[in-house]
């Protein structure tokens, strides 16, 4: 599993990518282990993604032993643990870090 985040004020978040050891998204979809870090500065990447100089994206994370629990009524939800292939934390202005993989089942 890969988990992009792009909360980029989150303590977890390095170069675009979750590097909590577990995370928790709630029944609105929400990433519950979000701590904005203070002095962390807040980058909104959209833009950039599929520009000629994308952002810094840090290297693939094999999450195999990661905790990745889900409340979602969501397509990936398979016995309170999200079974996708990765997932995305929205963008870093957005007001909740909601998880954007969610697909109805």
């Amino acid at each position: 599993m890969d988990l992009r985040c792009r909360k980029t004020g989150c303590k977890y978040n390095k170069d675009l990518t979750c590097m909590s050891e577990k995370v928790n998204i709630s029944n609105k979809l929400v990433c519950t282990d979000y701590e904005n870090e203070k002095g962390k500065e807040i980058k909104d990447f959209s833009s950039l993604i599929f520009s000629e100089t994308p952002p810094k994206i840090a290297d693939y994370r094999h999450l195999n032993d990661m905790n990745l629990s889900c409340q979602a009524n969501c397509l990936f939800n398979k016995n309170g643990h999200c079974i996708s292939n990765g997932i995305t934390v929205n963008a870093a202005l957005s007001k909740e870090p909601k998880c954007m993989t969610f697909m109805k089942p």
